[in-house]
């Protein structure tokens, strides 16, 4: 861990949000909808007013969302995802840190340069963005100097179908892309993108093989059908001349970047929560060219987990008559998205998804800047909202919970549209519209909240002012709850170690934009294969040894480096990836319960120093490795290291020795300490950071534990590989920050917070291994007090979330999620009482917890304190999903 016409989407949100501000209605087209809830094999039909209210029986599928029914002139296409179905007559055819940051576009792209400045003072932090206009080229268009595009491109794809003559790297302009802004360059820009046997929408489930990473120079490329993106896909511009991609007037299609394309039948070519290792960044989509009345969106993103969208504009038309807007995204388990500008369109972005992180975006001039489809958890920090109608409208039902913090809106006449009765009326479902603001800083934003009726839940006011703290939902104490509520809160105490000013300290990944391609040292060039066979450990020491030494960045080329024994990283060292490289150990060095060792080990126990920045690779174990640490986190850095788009892959990939042929499930024998497959036991834990350690930015790293084989031929099948503990937090100091990670499949546990302080974490996402308790939590490591493991009752699953004798855990988000018991479904539908696992979440000696909008799946108690259960999901029911809106321990 999902159209061929909007006029089918903008069905889908206007016709269900009914927005408060009673400006919203569905288009004329739209026949009454026919809701479809799906949930496994059983499927139940009912009716829709045209403003829906939550899926009948409040079912749905684990993936959630909705599905739609629509009809056009291509025929008639279905699409389920699990949450109501719509019918819809269609009428086209189908188809960083403080500072100064300026985003650079082509020349020829005369008023569309943005600029986002970020102003820290010395209590406040603010973001701001504007379009200026200019007709010459900014510095750094008239060549093409980013680093990416001049050094040599080695990569290699040593389990493609053809690895010699495979090619990773792609510049569209070798694949006869001319960036003038007059070619039509769709056909080349889709050719550089699928060539070699990629894997494409509908024509393989999902794959680690075949990586791409597609390259556009600086130009401004004029389309005429939409990009078709294809998996484990990496589509990145120049951060310092960034290109332009403008569908012409005659453009034909829905959106102008699909990134998981409809199939026959109504069908995405990916089920979406499988989709995983994508990246977009650097680009301006460019829309202003299409017909105003064009429903057309910049990005399709169905996307889930070690994902990410960053660094990229879109441009649409502006003002009351446009049907554009700039991302859609119906369905998945996601993800994270950051540093991006919307300008104009209807909607800057219509979203829906299990859950989300989104940081630092920017909407000027929509009629509604986020129009949230549905959601189980979802956390937007440092956003800007300028000039817009509405700012974020929550009021679907099918919206389970929003967190936003450290967020401004300007000139903007309605802050914020839900649905949501206060305490004492029904809400459907009861948890419906959960939702925290934090620090939200207003100027000229008459109504801060609007509810049900346009009343005024929170007025705002025609100068500055700000929201401390406002909610709605469920609150549980140490000693109280639930307690319902919806009005003005008490913010949580943010400790100083975690902020800038007000806000929560955030920086974005670096693009070593102004680093010339020499200043880097390549793994390959100094001896590393990547070929997935040769012993790479001497190399890869030697080049960390050059890099470090000379002050450049280090990078790996694409392969797969097997290691034998430890890779050290000291301070101050910079390393980044093309297209997610991996390094996998293999070997008895790594094979001991009784002595783990880390794979990649981050300082020394004791070490301080300067930053490390790592960023864009993948740490994975090859068959039995019952001792692996794949990383080891010792440092404490002057200033803040950061990881960005770093993860961690057990299993299920070409290459693991751990994929269905070698680990298939056994839910029909019952698994014990002798028939335990031992060959299966792949890793001690996924990461620690140690008590030595302090001062580390996370974001968007995914530690997985494969429950299924990933490759294309495997079918999605579902297979045991066992690895111990996800992430161990033991930093004496903390300063840890969590931004929209996830830690899924181990056996004790995914989070553990121990003896620590002064951590962050926005949307945190865990899923239980889908085979316990087949064995259970005790199986097949052992407790080893040297790591603080927690000791379990015969039977029991392993936690989600763990904290014991810690201080200041803020938790702006989190998703704890059990979908089986021994790989049987039954236990997280609706109606069978949430009986995947008993509990879910442990708060022990832990004064200092304090949680935003917890959701879980197939939990009976979703919070334990000292022992004791203090929430129970039947309390806290919110459609598929059961809701907490705060918990303070």
């Amino acid at each position: 861990m999902h159209s061929h016409s909007f006029n089918l989407l903008s069905a889908l949100l206007l016709a269900s949000t009914a927005a408060a501000s009673g400006s919203y209605g569905p288009p004329g087209n739209v026949e009454v909808p026919v809701v479809t809830v799906v949930v496994k094999s059983t499927i139940t039909t009912c009716t829709l007013p045209k403003t829906p209210p939550p899926p009948c029986s409040s079912k749905a599928s684990t993936q959630g969302g909705y599905s739609g029914v629509t009809t056009s002139s291509g025929g008639s296409n279905t699409s389920k995802y699990g949450g109501y179905n719509s019918t819809v007559t269609l009428t086209s055819k189908p188809t960083g840190p403080s500072g100064v940051s300026t985003i650079r576009t082509s020349p020829g792209y005369g008023n569309g340069t943005t600029i986002r400045t970020s102003t820290t003072t010395g209590t406040s932090t603010s973001t701001s963005a504007s379009s200026t206009s200019t007709s010459t080229p900014l510095p750094g268009c008239g060549s093409d100097s980013y680093w990416l595009a001049n050094i040599k491109h080695q990569g290699f794809a040593p389990y493609a179908p053809n690895p010699s003559n495979y090619t990773v790297f792609r510049s569209v302009k070798e694949f006869g892309a001319k960036g003038d802004g007059k070619t039509d360059d769709t056909a080349a820009i889709n050719r550089a993108i699928s060539e070699g046997g990629r894997c494409g929408p509908g024509s393989c489930n999902s794959t680690t093989t075949t990586p791409g990473l597609i390259y556009f120079p600086p130009g401004t490329y004029r389309i005429t059908s939409p990009i078709i993106n294809y998996y484990f896909t990496q589509i990145y511009g120049s951060p310092l001349c960034m290109p332009v991609i403008k569908p012409s007037a005659n453009f034909t299609g829905a959106w102008v970047l699909d990134a998981n394309q409809y199939q026959a039948g109504g069908i995405l070519g990916w089920g979406s929560t499988n989709v995983f290792w994508r990246q977009v960044r650097n680009l301006v989509i460019d829309m202003t060219d299409l017909p105003v009345a064009a429903d057309v969106a910049g990005i399709h993103w169905p996307s889930s987990q070690a994902t990410s969208l960053q660094n990229i504009h879109v441009k649409m038309a502006k003002g009351t008559q446009t049907k554009h807007f700039g991302m859609f995204i119906e369905e998945g388990s996601g993800g994270y998205l950051g540093d991006m500008v919307f300008e104009g369109g209807l909607d800057g972005m219509r979203v829906g998804n299990q859950q989300f992180t989104m940081r630092n975006l920017t909407f000027i001039g929509a009629q509604t800047a986020i129009n949230q489809l549905w959601s189980w958890g979802w956390t937007y920090s440092g956003i800007t909202i300028k000039d817009c109608k509405v700012g974020l409208n929550i009021s679907n039902s099918a919206v389970g919970s929003v967190v936003l913090i450290d967020s401004e809106i300007i000139n903007t006449p309605i802050g914020v549209v839900t649905s949501r009765k206060p305490p004492g009326q029904e809400n459907n479902p009861a948890q419906s519209n959960t939702l925290m603001l934090e620090n939200i800083r207003l100027s000229n934003v008459p109504t801060a909240i609007s509810g049900p009726n346009n009343s005024v839940l929170l007025a705002g006011s025609a100068s500055s002012t700000t929201i401390a703290g406002w909610g709605q939902g469920n609150r549980y104490t140490a000693s109280s709850g639930p307690t319902a509520f919806q009005g003005q809160t008490t913010p949580f105490s943010r400790p100083a170690a975690l902020t800038s000013g007000t806000n929560f300290y955030e920086r974005s990944r670096p693009s070593y934009a102004e680093v010339p391609a020499s200043q880097f040292v390549s793994v390959k060039s100094e001896g590393a294969k990547g070929d997935g066979k040769t012993d790479d450990t001497a190399a890869i020491i030697a080049a960390v040894n050059k890099a470090s030494s000379s002050k450049k960045v280090l990078f790996f080329d694409y392969g797969m480096y097997v290691v034998t024994s430890t890779i050290y990283i000291p301070a101050g060292m910079r390393i980044t990836g093309e297209a997610l490289p991996v390094i996998i150990s293999q070997g008895d060095f790594f094979n001991s319960m009784s002595s783990p060792k880390p794979v990649v080990q981050v300082g020394k126990p004791g070490e301080t120093g300067a930053a490390v920045e790592w960023s864009d690779m993948v740490v994975s174990t090859r068959g039995q490795q019952m001792g692996a640490i794949l990383i080891e986190w010792n440092l404490a850095s002057t200033t803040p290291s950061g990881m960005w788009d770093v993860h961690t892959r057990i299993g299920g990939f070409a290459g693991s020795n751990l994929s269905a042929a070698e680990c298939p499930k056994t839910p029909a024998t019952k698994i014990d300490s002798n028939n335990l497959d031992k060959k299966c036991i792949a890793a001690f834990m996924s990461m620690h950071i140690a008590a030595s350690a302090s001062n580390l930015l996370n974001e968007n790293c995914w530690l997985w534990v494969a429950d299924h084989d990933a490759e294309r031929d495997a079918g999605l099948v579902q297979i045991t590989v066992y690895a111990g503990r996800g992430l161990l937090v033991e930093s004496k100091e903390g300063k840890i920050w969590l931004w929209g990670t996830g830690v899924e499949h181990h056996q004790m546990y995914e989070y553990q917070f121990v003896s620590t302080q002064n951590i962050f974490a926005g949307q945190v996402q865990t899923e239980t291994a889908y085979y316990q308790p087949n064995p259970d939590a005790t199986l097949p490591f052992p407790v080893d007090s040297k790591f603080s493991d927690p000791t379990f009752e015969k039977g029991q699953s392993g936690w989600g979330f763990r904290a014991v004798d810690s201080k200041e855990i803020l938790v702006y988000g989190a998703g704890l999620y059990s979908f089986f018991d021994n790989y049987n479904v039954t236990c997280a539908q609706e109606g069978q009482g949430q009986t995947c696992q008993s509990r879910i979440m442990d708060v022990e000696n832990s004064p200092g917890v304090k949680l935003y909008n917890l959701n879980t799946v197939g939990i009976g108690s979703q919070i334990t304190l000292n022992g004791r259960d203090v929430a129970r999901w039947q309390d806290n029911k919110n459609g598929f999903v059961n809701t907490v809106a705060v918990f303070t321990s």
